[in-house]
């Protein structure tokens, strides 16, 4: 009975349970498009130009200078015939050019090279001018009975003399020839005992009748001034003549208008950042232009028998090799403020010379009793290359740099010495060029190294639908937190750069490294077509 009421109750919820439909209505459509304020942008298709290799038309030209390194011929820094030399750049690791028997013997000292298209080399009696031979000589004394003291470089080379029966001699040598231009016999009992050359040629006398005298390059005399002691040196610097004897002394150079004078003797004087370093019995003092001692310190510091300090410097730090205390010595790189931040220390029995630098590279000379030596340092800190020089009872060579060439003068003994010449001649290795083109647009990469001077630029040259050439520096394709030893490219480096493609290019790499060896790749051309 219950079963049969819930089936009728619920077929009676069926039928009263209805779905509504609602009728369609349909859409009209308007027989005009119903205008809209919205703009529509088209569907771009793309391109369908491509880049392909063509035959290049022109040929490389020869780089501009401009886009070379400017190596400079030597140049005077601290100022006297005995200065250290500033470049601004060195080879790494150069290769033997030559090696020249010499008579550089002055004063029971090697003399220093200096070099201005020829070598100029001296002994106590004579001037000697070297290429690859010996090209002419001067005997001073057989000429004038006066011996030499010293000697620079400006537009002749000039050289001063001891004091004779007429006093001493200021003699200027045309450089290329050895013929006089001019002499001047200067009636004073002192000798001279130091030269410079910057615009004016400056003599310090000794102190028999102690004097400092400018003279034009052509001899005309333009200002003298007496002064106290033997003039240990001189150095120029922001156009004042500082000038170290018994006192320190700074003069105008133009006109030798004494500006300052400090009441004690130093060592000959270098002038570098706008301060000049003097140093004695172990300390580097430092001043400024205006006369004010800075700082003083002890380093070791020693000097050469002609008061010459051991000590040169860069555009960053001083480098004092320690000559006095205990060995081994070592190099010590010093701020301008006096702090020691670097030291190279030196083998057992190694006596240092006057360094000579570039803003990275460091040459030190070294002598033992059995050989001469020369280091190349990579900022005074970690070593590059060596040359060493057999011999007995040798003095430490003396170094110069020109347009990146190192001339160094070894002793064989106290009577014989050579003339080594260093250079780089090799061009850059381009070991690989890799071009990948993407539409209009060329990725270049490339691997170069130089392993005797690294590289100083890279650059991509690019013509543009045959037009003219133009010049690109590529980039580096690594970066580093510190430069390599010995710089970028000494070994292999990627370098980097993109072309975009108008119509069509033609472009090439070009290489220099730092000593101006250049290397070039073949032309690439490539169209878009």
């Amino acid at each position: 009975m219950r079963w049969f009421l819930l089936v009728a109750i619920l077929i009676l919820l069926s039928c009263c349970v209805q779905e509504e439909t609602k009728p369609e209505t349909p859409v009209q459509t308007p027989e005009t498009p119903i205008p809209t304020t919205a703009t529509t942008t088209p569907e771009m298709t793309p391109s369908e130009k491509k880049l392909e290799e063509t035959v290049p038309l022109k040929e490389i030209e020869k780089i501009p200078s401009e886009y070379l390194l400017q190596l400079k011929p030597w140049k005077l820094v601290k100022g006297t015939e005995k200065s250290d030399f500033y470049t601004t750049e060195i080879p790494r690791k150069p290769a033997m050019e030559k090696i020249i028997n010499v008579s550089a013997n002055l004063r029971g000292d090697l003399a220093t090279p200096v070099v201005d298209n020829l070598v100029f080399l001296v002994d106590n009696y004579r001037v000697y001018a070297y290429s690859d031979e010996l090209v002419w000589s001067y005997n001073v004394y057989e000429s004038l009975e006066k011996d030499i003291k010293a000697y620079c470089v400006g537009d002749y080379l000039f050289v001063g003399t001891t004091s004779g029966k007429k006093g001493f001699s200021l003699i200027a040598f045309e450089k290329d020839s050895g013929k006089i231009a001019w002499h001047k016999e200067i009636n004073i009992a002192g000798s001279v005992s130091a030269l410079i050359v910057s615009d004016l040629v400056c003599i310090g006398t000794d102190h028999l009748d102690p004097w400092v005298m400018c003279f034009t390059q052509q001899g005309e005399l333009k200002w003298r001034a007496k002064i106290d002691g033997t003039v240990n040196g001189f150095a120029v610097g922001n156009g004042k003549l500082f000038v170290s004897a018994n006192k320190l002394y700074a003069f105008e150079l133009q006109n030798g208008k004494l500006l300052w004078e400090v009441e004690k003797g130093y060592s000959a004087p270098l002038y570098k950042n706008g301060m000049i370093f003097v140093s004695k019995q172990g300390y580097v003092y430092a001043f400024s232009e205006e006369g004010k001692e800075l700082w003083n310190k002890y380093f070791g510091a020693g000097e050469d028998l002609s008061y010459n300090p051991i000590l040169s410097a860069s555009n960053y730090a001083l480098y004092i090799p320690r000559t006095i205390g205990n060995k081994p010595f070592d190099l010590q790189i010093v701020d301008f403020d006096g702090n020691l931040i670097g030291t190279f220390n030196l083998s057992a029995n190694e006596f240092p010379g006057f360094p000579v630098i570039s803003d990275d590279i460091v040459i030190l000379p070294v002598k033992t009793e059995s050989y001469g030596k020369i280091y190349i340092l990579w900022r005074g800190l970690e070593k590059l290359f060596e040359l060493k020089h057999e011999g007995d009872e040798v003095f430490a060579p003396k170094i110069a740099v020109s347009k990146g060439k190192i001339y160094a003068v070894f002793s064989d003994n106290r009577s014989s010495q050579k003339l080594y010449v260093l250079s780089d001649s090799k061009a850059p290795e381009i070991i690989s060029i890799n071009l990948q083109t993407v539409e209009d647009e060329i990725s270049i990469s490339v691997l170069i190294k130089d392993p005797e001077s690294a590289i100083y630029r890279v650059s991509v040259v690019y013509s543009e639908d045959s037009g003219k050439w133009n010049y690109k520096d590529m980039e580096l394709g690594r970066r580093y937190v510190r430069e390599p030893i010995g710089g970028y490219g000494l070994s292999e480096e990627l370098y980097v750069a993109k072309l975009k493609v108008k119509k069509s290019v033609e472009f090439y790499i070009v290489a220099v490294d730092n000593s101006n060896n250049v290397a070039y790749s073949k032309v690439y051309a490539y169209a878009l077509t």
